[in-house]
């Protein structure tokens, strides 16, 4: 019988070498970025498709809202005493010649609401506010079965519980002012604070809410805009102690603020249109709105933005409302359409009639 030849044994190969070893390496570590890269994109999808979704539901009760009341809910905005974190911030009436900036089509860039969704849609507010429900940090007083408080009592002629056509006393001189709010449209209301805010008879039809939420994480607080004009919000989740006393924003997923847009109307008649001047005023001229690449039939001619190009869409001239979403990159130029960073070419918007 022959030996093992011990020296042919001890040559065998008894590992990897340092290239392969290396080799397996950049091959894991490709891998996983594919994999990464691969999971990342399938996020933002579904992001999207979930965002599209919930603007089509938002439009769907706007589409409501009109037919009960004939009229779309009003821009809401801060103007008024209201201060960051206040019940009333971001939540008084505003029309477009209200807007500081540049007067005409400048001004209809700013022109848009965070608050005016879950304010009309859903109902966030008290007997004072809206007519219906009840302030839970207030004193209990007769209407105290209206709990919760989501849904809203009619809002009037004016779409704003009285702020426009019968503000309370102290606000005459600045109607649409959140404080100025007069359901009952009193002669003499009742001051509003914590102490009167149950207190006030209201009776009649409830209406919506005319959105549910799906996911609590999508209803987000309003505590402030910043100096470049991005809302500061908060969610639930971060266990504010004054959240619920917060104006309410509906957020998309990644996280912003839905921003909801209107054509122009003229004084206090919601039902009316404001007249053209020098051939605009509709939501076509609103920048970030317009399309990034516009479908050959679709293509309408709008006021010029910073960059001198006019082209718009159909579907916003003729449009009663809009939604936009800032997108996965989370940032909008309100100056142009095609801007140089693309910051509008992941925005998502929807338009109602």
């Amino acid at each position: 019988m022959r030996t093992p030849n011990r020296h042919n044994t001890s040559s065998l190969r008894q590992g990897f070498t340092l290239t392969e070893l290396l080799t397996v390496v950049a091959i894991i570590v490709l891998l996983i970025g594919t994999i990464t890269v691969a999971i990342s994109a399938a996020t933002r999808r579904a992001q999207k498709a979930k965002t599209l979704f919930l603007m089509n539901t938002i439009s769907g009760g706007l589409a409501q809202f009109q037919t009960d009341f004939g009229y779309l809910p009003p821009v809401l905005m801060n103007r008024g005493p209201s201060t960051p974190g206040s019940r009333g911030y971001g939540r008084s009436v505003t029309t477009v010649g209200q807007v500081g900036g540049a007067a005409g089509v400048g001004q209809q860039q700013n022109w848009f609401s965070y608050t005016t969704i879950p304010e009309y849609l859903i109902g966030y507010g008290n007997r004072a506010e809206d007519g219906y429900g009840v302030f839970a940090g207030g004193v209990n007083g007769q209407g105290s079965k209206e709990n919760p408080p989501f849904g809203i009592r009619a809002p009037g002629s004016d779409g704003a519980w009285g702020s426009v056509d019968a503000p309370q006393n102290a606000y005459a001189a600045f109607p649409g002012i959140y404080e100025a709010r007069n359901p009952n449209r009193d002669a003499s209301p009742l001051a509003m604070n914590n102490a009167n805010w149950n207190a006030v008879g209201m009776e009649g039809r409830v209406y919506g809410p005319y959105l549910e939420l799906s996911d609590e994480k999508l209803l987000g607080g309003l505590t402030g805009i910043d100096a470049q004009g991005n809302p500061q919000v908060v969610t639930a989740d971060r266990g504010v102690p004054n959240f619920d006393s917060l104006p309410k924003v509906i957020l998309d997923y990644w996280g912003t603020p839905i921003s909801y847009y209107r054509a122009p109307y003229s004084g206090s008649d919601l039902r009316s249109e404001l007249p053209v001047a020098g051939g605009f005023a509709n939501l076509a001229d609103v920048f970030a709105l317009r399309p990034w690449d516009v479908a050959t039939g679709e293509v309408a001619k709008g006021a010029l933005d910073a960059n001198d190009d006019d082209t718009s869409s159909a579907a916003l001239k003729g449009a009663a409302f809009a939604l936009f979403s800032r997108g996965p990159d989370l940032g909008f130029d309100r100056t142009v359409r095609r801007d140089l960073a693309e910051l509008n070419k992941d925005n998502l918007s929807e338009t109602g009639r």
